[in-house]
């Protein structure tokens, strides 16, 4: 970003807990080098049940029953951001980045699956949209979360450590001039697991 510069970014996530989708409108400012952001509208959209057992289920799918199940869930994510941009009157979006969501995370055996990253969310959106994230980080030996260490150095420099606590724990500091960042254990997949007991 430039000197000064603003732009508008809707971020989208559905995680382990299988809750919904959530969205959130965030501004990203960059001046004199030091990069801020807002949080702006946000939303969770939950899933019907149906997309709940559908989403935990995924595991045990066939590969042509993946195939449909990418392109379902791409059409039902692409329609909840259009909802949500349109429902918050959302204009000049610089980006839309659209995590998907993951079915299958292996980064010991630099495997990772995520569904709902299909081209054709862009087209329903009518944005730019940057997605996919895990797959080629897991490829080069990382553990899926590119994103991560980068963000926490850029809005999180003056803290030693950053943990983050989702489905799983992750963590990433500096050693030696190099971000490191990678994943410790469980923490709401447990969780949730007691929480619906």
């Amino acid at each position: 970003m430039n000197k000064k510069s603003r732009r508008k970014i809707i971020g989208v996530m559905s995680g382990t807990s299988l809750d919904g989708v959530d969205l959130a409108e965030v501004f990203f400012s960059e001046e004199n080098e030091k990069i801020s952001f807002e949080i702006g509208k946000t939303q969770t959209v939950p899933y019907s049940q149906k997309w709940v057992e559908k989403l935990k289920n995924g595991i045990n799918y066939s590969k042509k029953e993946l195939i449909v199940l990418d392109s379902e869930y791409t059409a039902l994510l692409g329609s909840i951001i259009k909802f949500f941009v349109s429902e918050n009157n959302i204009q000049n979006i610089y980006a839309i980045a659209s995590h998907g969501h993951t079915i299958l995370h292996q980064p010991q055996n630099n495997y990772t699956l995520q569904i709902g990253n299909l081209p054709e969310i862009a087209g329903i959106v009518g944005q730019r949209v940057v997605c996919d994230f895990r797959v080629q980080d897991v490829q080069l030996g990382g553990q899926g979360a590119p994103l991560v260490p980068i963000g926490d150095r850029l809005l999180f420099s003056e803290f030693d450590y950053c943990l983050n606590l989702g489905g799983f724990s992750n963590i990433s500091f500096e050693e030696k001039g190099q971000r490191l960042a990678y994943d410790i254990s469980p923490v709401n997949t447990v969780l949730n697991f007691y929480a619906l007991a």
